[in-house]
């Protein structure tokens, strides 16, 4: 079986999880993931729809190992982790692959992907303060200067979603009280 393996960054998961589909379209299914590193497996072109989750938790913790088994359960399989990240798919023919189908698991969604990316910015944030008088570290306070830089911007582009959210939210809620 032919295998391929791509190099990426990817700030925002929806440009992933699209990209993934994408290669999943051209017959390239991920087989697995670690730190911009993307293996593919030559599939039949259009085999599977891809999603990427955010958990609660670390894969190891009780909730998320309930919540995998679960998806199991439903057809969804769990290709590989990385930190909270998961990267699922499901068969094409199996029909539509929607982790979600309520404003409220959206919203909350988006609240995790918010904390997640404000707690490596702080940190990385302290990490340029620290580094400030530090004459020998001005290339990883530029680096970490960078980090930051694209987790705020990740960080207002989910805010932007959860306002949007919540607002088809409030229209929905709107119109069914008609």
């Amino acid at each position: 079986m032919k295998t391929k393996t791509v190099y990426r960054i990817f700030v925002d998961y929806e440009k992933e999880e699209k990209w993934l589909n994408e290669m999943a379209q051209t017959g390239w299914a991920l087989e697995s993931f670690r730190l911009m590193r993307y293996v593919f497996k030559q599939v039949e072109p259009g085999t599977f729809t891809y999603r990427i989750e955010l958990l609660s938790n670390l894969p190891s913790h009780p909730e998320s190992k309930a919540y995998m088994a679960f998806l199991d359960e439903v057809g969804v399989e769990v290709v590989d982790t990385s930190y909270r990240w998961i990267f699922l798919r499901k068969r094409t023919s199996d029909g539509p692959f929607q982790l979600y189908s309520d404003f409220d698991s959206m919203i909350q969604r988006e609240k995790r992907i918010i904390q997640l990316y404000g707690a490596v910015g702080l940190a990385n944030f302290v990490a340029v303060v620290a580094n400030l008088s530090n004459p020998f570290a001005q290339w990883l306070i530029l680096l970490n200067v960078v980090v930051v830089a694209m987790l705020a911007y990740a960080v207002q582009h989910h805010t932007r979603k959860v306002r949007t959210l919540k607002g088809l939210k409030a229209i929905g809620e709107m119109k069914s009280s008609d």
